[in-house]
């Protein structure tokens, strides 16, 4: 049977939903690697399998589903991952973080590990710092510039350059979007409006799309949200997204 995979963030891992929620307060985190067995033991599912947009539409297109993804990681975690990755007989969905995410390698007691770092807005609220369900490993802040913002709108644009490549080279049939809004719809460089170019749009839903048009924005437009301070999807909001993009995927893969 075919295999439909899922890369992206706590959007795809499936933050919210019943499952997860229930292992969180349990004491077992569905979202370490360390205990999601134990989570899969306990509650006999991967956490939130049932509910991410993912699974749905590897069940509506008749598929197994894996899910490559960890919370609070960055694009170039999911541009690392995905050539280390069985694709053959796939159907590949990339959902795409914040641009002002990071990722840095680091060494402790001779093992390296990667970590996440993001830019930060002096001046927003840290509400990742507080809530007790989203495990954010912060590695490092560095305050948020304009020249910083159009670095992290061009890598990410290089990124999606590389993973299109990467996926038409082995004819893998995938569909991109915004899971985290990356501000293609905002004044752009030069450099970047030409990158934009180069992307493959029939295969990227609604790159240049404002802010409600990515799956967070989507979402908490229409109150789909966990609640006004935890705006990823709930339950609802994981199917809603589901049907936006099937038509898109089922066309995809048909025409595959």
């Amino acid at each position: 049977m075919e295999t439909f995979i899922h890369f992206g963030c706590s959007f795809a891992m499936g933050n919210g939903v019943p499952e997860y929620i229930k292992g969180i307060k349990s004491g077992v985190s569905a979202t370490s690697p360390i205990n999601r067995g134990n989570f899969k033991k306990k509650y006999g599912m991967d956490a939130e399998a049932p509910h991410t947009c993912g699974s749905i539409l590897a069940k509506k297109l008749g598929m197994e589903f894996k899910k490559i993804a960890e919370n609070g990681i960055s694009n170039e975690m999911i541009v690392r991952k995905l050539p280390q990755t069985k694709i053959r007989k796939t159907f590949v969905l990339i959902g795409l973080t914040s641009y002002n995410r990071r990722e840095a390698l680091t060494t402790s007691h001779n093992n390296s590990y990667w970590h996440t770092w993001k830019m930060v807005d002096p001046k927003a609220p840290p509400y990742y710092k507080d809530l007790p369900f989203t495990p954010w490993v912060y590695c490092g802040e560095t305050h948020y510039t304009p020249a910083l913002e159009a670095d992290g709108q061009i890598r990410t644009v290089l990124q999606i350059l590389y993973m299109q490549s990467f996926l038409k080279l082995n004819n893998v049939p995938y569909l991109m979007f915004n899971a985290l809004h990356n501000g293609f719809d905002d004044p752009l460089t030069y450099e970047c409006k030409k990158l934009l170019q180069q992307v493959d749009q029939k295969h990227f839903y609604k790159l240049q799309g404002s802010f409600d048009e990515g799956q967070h924005g989507w979402c908490v437009k229409r109150k789909l949200t966990v609640s006004d301070i935890d705006e990823h999807p709930n339950v609802a909001g994981q199917r809603a997204w589901a049907d936006e993009l099937h038509k898109v995927v089922k066309d995809i893969w048909n025409a595959n």
